[in-house]
């Protein structure tokens, strides 16, 4: 079990033998109820300011396979659930205007101490550090700087969570997952790294060059296979579904010479450069780093970029005939309208590249 105490989540998010658990969830209760210090700890949690919070937990069944078990699993299941509400955040952000509540995946943060598998100390095991303590002294708090918030359903991008949940089992489950398995949460994993704040206090526009190196090297391990470009990226762009004339067009003009790709293609041409001139030392403005078509910064459109290449990857398209009545077949309807949902903000988003913003976001 795992504490996040920057989310609390609506309803579980779950797949056979893992969770993302909410405090009122029958089985964190049970567990609550036979060991009391397991109880105190979920109740201590507060955030910097000593306001109580509740956690949510991820919880896994003791018979799950022994890959389930690994912290890269852990990870990647954080990863999944993580990258299936920021991106839809700012493509929200992008399209209405208003802020949603969780545009980072610092809101994802799993909290370091935990009970022990006896219940009767906290453990802490971190790249750097090993830790031991008495439960009852422990304080835990949510990440400073970050509001707690509560995720609801609504703001869930559930064409992409169920992807993700659907790939999660298969790869974690054999030793010898293939190369597309890995290659997905490998570059999750990364996304994850590049949606955090860029900074809280003291910030610069080197962090935010840094997060944008972050952003394509995740669209680049996506589509690696032993050699990666722009032309891969951009390649994989044109697999995604389009709907709207702005992002389907290939009508701009990406590099000198070579022929007009689409939107996607061109944002993403942006944030290469952006990354390569960061990481290489290049001369940089703060220019590079706003669109200057719409005067908005451009890593508000890496994440809902991000999506967009994992549609095309995960071939998260609509398939076969358009339901038309719900009474008919109110599964088949529900699952159109989250697709076409989800997909319409994206593709608004994106489109908001090439309009000037009323006022710079």
């Amino acid at each position: 079990m795992f504490a996040l105490p920057n989310i609390e989540v609506e309803e579980p998010i779950e797949l056979d033998g893992m969770a993302l658990a909410t405090m009122s969830d029958p089985r964190i209760q049970e567990m609550a109820a036979k060991h009391q210090s397991f109880s105190n700890y979920l109740d201590s949690f507060r955030s910097e300011f000593d306001r109580h919070i509740n956690p949510s937990i991820i919880i896994r069944r003791e018979d799950t396979p022994e890959g389930y078990r690994s912290v890269d699993a852990l990870a990647g299941f954080r990863d999944a659930i993580a990258m299936s509400v920021v991106p839809y955040s700012w493509a929200q952000f992008l399209h209405y205007g208003h802020a949603p509540e969780v545009r980072y995946s610092d809101s994802f943060s799993i909290y370091p101490w935990m009970l022990d598998k006896n219940y009767e100390y906290v453990v802490m095991r971190s790249i750097g550090e090993i830790g031991l303590d008495e439960a009852h002294e422990l304080r835990p708090q949510s990440l400073p700087g970050v509001t707690p918030r509560r995720l609801v359903r609504r703001n869930i991008d559930r064409p992409m969570l169920a992807a993700f949940l659907q790939r999660w089992p298969v790869r974690y489950s054999t030793a010898t997952p293939t190369w597309e398995d890995t290659a997905l949460f490998r570059s999750l994993n990364m996304a994850n790294a590049a949606a955090k704040l860029p900074a809280t206090a003291g910030g610069t526009y080197y962090d935010i060059g840094r997060s944008a190196a972050l952003w394509a090297s995740a669209f680049e391990i996506l589509v690696h296979d032993g050699y990666s470009d722009a032309g891969y990226v951009y390649n994989n762009f044109d697999k995604a579904q389009w709907n709207l004339s702005e992002c389907k067009n290939h009508i701009y003009e990406v590099s000198l010479g070579k022929p007009q790709r689409s939107l996607a293609c061109w944002i993403y041409s942006k944030l290469n450069k952006a990354r390569n001139d960061f990481i290489h030392g290049n001369p940089i403005t703060d220019a590079a780093l706003l669109i200057q078509e719409s005067g908005r910064p451009l890593l508000h459109y890496a994440p809902v970029l991000y999506r967009m290449a994992l549609a095309a990857r995960l071939d998260v398209h609509w398939k076969g005939a358009i339901p038309t009545n719900p009474n008919e077949d109110k599964e088949t309807f529900e699952r159109y309208f989250d697709f076409r949902y989800f997909q319409a903000d994206m593709e608004a988003g994106l489109a908001t590249a090439i309009k000037p913003a009323a006022i710079s976001a």
